[in-house]
């Protein structure tokens, strides 16, 4: 087994089967024959597949999380934490006029959603916390690297400081924070695909949103079993990609309300 670093930049599927994935290396471009071509290309996933001519139907949401120092161990003995439930920011009175006065601030001062969620991370006197909050909920284009969100430390930091209200020592306090993230990719009900493609010889493992860690073990297995054409588990099906072609499965996506989101 070799690991080929680089970008495919094409594959040949001609005759409806994989036969070759170009891939380009530092300017360089290798094709290399295939019979088997996995697509797991995270964020990636959509563009991957246009290049075998299958679209699917996914999107993807910007998901942000920042990261702050904890000296006061306001968070160290915590749990996750989240919060279920809309809240405007905890704004002082001196800060919401001067927020009012400018339209490009206003926003701040309008109902942010539910979802806000932490915990700690590390621990002694190199503690810290991370806070997650997706407030702006909705598809977007896949960027990298992410475009900065206005605000965003400071409106998760708020944010959570309304579950714990101790972490409102923090704010104003010159408190460094470290904003990273990345894309959680989905399709409608949130239910992941895995399984083989319309090209043969072609499989697709991802849409897996916010729970990757905790289902990739098991996908990888039931993915094996489909390109090893081993028996499949009953459960198959309801990740094939095939699903949304049946009429009894669109009916019920019409029905799941909540989009599935952990």
């Amino acid at each position: 087994m070799k690991l080929l670093r680089g970008q495919v930049v094409g594959v040949d599927a001609t005759g409806g089967r994989v036969r070759t994935v170009h891939v380009e290396q530092q300017s360089e471009r290798q094709s290399l024959e295939a019979t088997h071509l996995v697509l797991a290309a995270g964020p990636m996933l959509k563009d991957m597949a246009r290049l075998i001519g299958v679209e699917l139907p996914i999107l993807a949401e910007r998901h942000l999380k920042v990261s702050f120092s904890d000296p006061l161990g306001a968070m160290r003995a915590a749990p996750m934490l989240i919060w279920l439930d809309d809240q405007y920011l905890p704004w002082s009175d001196d800060e919401r006029a001067a927020l009012a006065e400018d339209e490009e601030t206003q926003w701040l001062l309008g109902k942010f959603p539910w979802g806000v969620h932490g915990r700690p991370e590390g621990t002694g006197t190199h503690s810290s916390f991370i806070v997650l909050f997706n407030h702006n909920h909705g598809p977007t284009n896949v960027v990298f690297p992410l475009p900065e969100q206005p605000h965003y430390a400071e409106i998760a930091l708020r944010g959570m400081a309304t579950m714990v209200p101790v972490l409102k020592a923090y704010i104003g306090k010159g408190t460094r924070p470290y904003v990273d993230g990345g894309y959680y990719v989905k399709t409608r009900e949130n239910r992941p695909l895995i399984g083989p493609l319309p090209i043969e010889g072609a499989y697709v493992s991802g849409a897996y949103s916010g729970f990757g860690v905790m289902a990739s073990c098991a996908a990888g297995e039931l993915l094996a079993r489909h390109i090893a054409e081993a028996a499949l588990p009953d459960y198959a099906q309801a990740f094939l990609l095939s699903r949304y072609q049946h009429p009894q499965y669109r009916s019920l996506l019409d029905s799941w309300g909540d989009g599935g989101q952990l």
